[in-house]
């Protein structure tokens, strides 16, 4: 078996661990379970890829999302280390051919997400491999209590049935001790084992600006700042109108979020990874996995869901260790739109009824029957039918799924369309023009036929290869036509398709236990409060809240938040104006004048300190109290 060290140096190039790699690394080999609990950047993927290299077989590794499992998998392999991953879209050949090589060949990692633990199919051939390790990635899904429960976790358990020798190794960036706790019960620990590191970063200074016109203030604070940036949003739309008026300051940026294309999400990943986009507008979609450590700041416009959340998405600034800033913008509409939220979150069990019956009409299946059977629903549509918030519709299918009634493939569904509206005599006069417009229109005529008589389907990616241009621009020039009635245009939809994990029963027979709905809540509650306090605090240390709520015990300030500086200032500006007065009093007039201070902060400065009897008034001379 060759040494951690050895495997380190030979594929990533380092001669050395960080202290809790090492550690959860030498408990992993030793044969035991570990759970780390390591900050984003932290290098946890290192924790069980170097330990599956030592011995022989192949680890399995759970995580959350394809992209993830694709950057990993992508890694792994550009340094020579065989890995593979089953995604959404493979066909049964190419998912027989990817296990064959897990079970024949020389394979070292297999990334699944929980779901495929479902499949008999997948379930059957893992039976077949030699399992040395099995990985949990974002570790904290498969507790009740963490901040992205996702009950197909909980199917990792198979796992051990099958390579009862195999070591578990967990991994997540945010766990309180509750969620720890529940992570090791859960995965059915052999002992309590959590290697754990301080959320504290030093580098990053946390700041918190409560403002009611936010994209004003947003826009002020990034534009002198320099280096890559992230800004979160909520919303998709919100997100497109902020760059748009980034670049108009000569900001440069580009939205991102989960309406666009795979390939147009990438190609704009890719240029900002080369530095060639300064800042990523994007949904909570961005992120996870995403592989730069020179991100300068991270600015959420608004508030994320949990105090967990936000430290893990702020986490992603400053992983190369240099100063960064973490900034939140909010206002309390944002706190009022939150709690609203959790309303909608969590809707009531005759709702949650309504939403199962009308998926089993969607998809035409009879009570008794349907295992396994799939739909695609529109949501939009969906929930204006059942004249339900979409929102409340969104929420009420997730907690089917949580409670094993259904699962959720979000499988793209439709191809974009186009049919030309005009006669061919107008289509001639727009080809007879110069610039994009006539070129885009030229370009479709030649690849596809029937487009004046009937709806077609087409590639915004093959077009924009074709005219290489973006497909960003593609869709633009497409959007033009539809406005000026050229062509009817219909962009094609990535819908989700829900599944029955188990026959449908009738609506009246379903059962939402209290620890998915009641309990939830409360939990959901309690995090938003913990945030909440977080972004309002004007006065304690914002990093030391964080660490309390994270069950660490910080001992002194962290002298790095927009609460210490406020500290600092205000002491400087207290020492300054003894200083001035302590061997020669000073009329109040005079102290103003001579002072370097602004005159409005000389003369607050003044009445806290005499508020706060620090210096005494005799007659109109100011001076210390003795």
């Amino acid at each position: 078996m060759n040494s951690p060290e050895f495997i380190l140096d030979k594929y990533w190039g380092f001669t050395s661990f960080r202290s809790a790699q090492k550690i959860v690394i030498q408990q992993a080999l030793s044969g035991n379970d570990v759970l780390a609990l390591l900050p984003t950047g932290a290098g946890k993927s290192i924790c069980f890829q170097v330990p599956a290299l030592c011995k022989d077989g192949i680890c399995i590794v759970i995580s959350p999302l394809i992209a993830l499992m694709n950057d990993q998998v992508g890694q792994l392999k550009h340094r020579g280390i065989k890995a593979e991953f089953i995604s959404t879209g493979m066909s049964p050949k190419q998912i027989d051919y990817v296990l064959d090589n897990c079970i024949y060949g020389e394979t070292k990692f297999l990334y699944l997400s929980p779901e495929r633990l479902n499949s008999i199919f997948v379930k059957e051939r893992l039976k077949l491999m030699n399992i040395n390790f099995i990985a949990v990635d974002e570790a904290h899904c498969i507790s009740q209590w963490g901040h992205d429960f996702r009950p197909a976790y909980r199917s990792v358990m198979q796992i051990r049935d099958w390579a009862p020798k195999a070591s578990m190794i967990a991994v997540t960036a945010t766990a309180t001790k509750k969620v720890s706790n529940d992570i090791q019960l859960q995965l059915n620990f052999n002992k309590q084992n959590v290697i754990k590191t301080s959320f504290e970063r030093k580098n990053i200074f946390f700041e918190s600006h409560h403002t009611e016109n936010k994209i004003p203030s947003l826009i002020h604070y990034v534009k002198d700042l320099t280096g890559s940036g992230i800004i979160y949003i909520r919303s998709r739309k919100i997100s497109e109108e902020i760059s748009r008026q980034l670049n108009l300051k000569d900001i440069s940026s580009e939205y991102y979020h989960a309406g666009l294309s795979i390939q147009e999400r990438k190609n704009i990943e890719d240029r900002w990874k080369k530095n060639s986009t300064q800042i990523i507008v994007a949904t909570n979609a961005f992120g996870m996995g995403i592989d730069k450590s020179d991100v300068r700041f991270v600015v959420h416009f608004g508030l994320p869901n949990s105090l967990e959340e936000y430290y893990q998405e702020a986490g992603r600034a400053g992983r190369d260790g240099k100063p960064s800033k973490a900034a939140l913008f909010f206002n309390k509409n944002d706190i009022q739109n939150l709690q609203n939220l959790l309303q909608y979150r969590f809707p009531k069990r005759n709702i949650i009824r309504e939403v199962y019956q009308a998926i089993g009409n969607n998809a035409q299946v009879a009570i008794g029957a349907g295992e396994n059977t799939g739909t695609a629903i529109d949501m939009r549509k969906f929930s204006k039918k059942l004249e339900l918030h979409a929102l409340i519709v969104h929420y009420a299918v997730k907690i089917l799924e949580n409670a094993g009634y259904i699962f959720i493939s979000e499988d793209m569904t439709s191809s974009s369309k186009l049919k030309i509206l005009q006669d061919r005599k107008e289509i001639e006069g727009i080809l007879s023009n110069t610039g994009f417009q006539s070129q885009l229109l030229s370009t479709i005529l030649r690849s596809y036929t029937g487009l004046f008589n009937s709806y077609i389907k087409i590639s915004e990616g093959k077009i924009a290869e074709i005219l290489k241009t973006s497909i960003s621009k593609v869709k633009k020039g497409l959007d033009i036509f539809e406005r000026t009635h050229v062509v009817d245009y219909e962009r094609q939809n990535f819908l989700p398709r829900i599944f029955f994990s188990v026959n449908r029963i009738s609506s009246r027979d379903l059962i939402i236990p209290k620890e998915i709905l009641e309990l939830r809540y409360e939990v959901a509650k309690n995090q938003l409060d913990a945030l909440t306090k977080f972004a309002i605090e004007k006065k304690k240390c914002r990093t030391n809240i964080a660490l309390f709520y994270f069950d660490e015990l910080p001992k002194t300030k962290c002298n790095n938040c927009d609460c210490c500086e406020k500290d600092i200032s205000s002491l400087n500006e207290e020492h300054y104006i003894l200083q001035l007065i302590k061997s020669n009093p000073l009329e109040l007039a005079e102290l103003v004048s001579i002072s370097n201070l602004p005159r409005a902060k000389t003369i607050s400065e003044i009445r806290r300190l005499l508020d706060s009897n620090k210096i005494v008034r005799d007659g109109m001379i100011l001076r210390e109290k003795c």
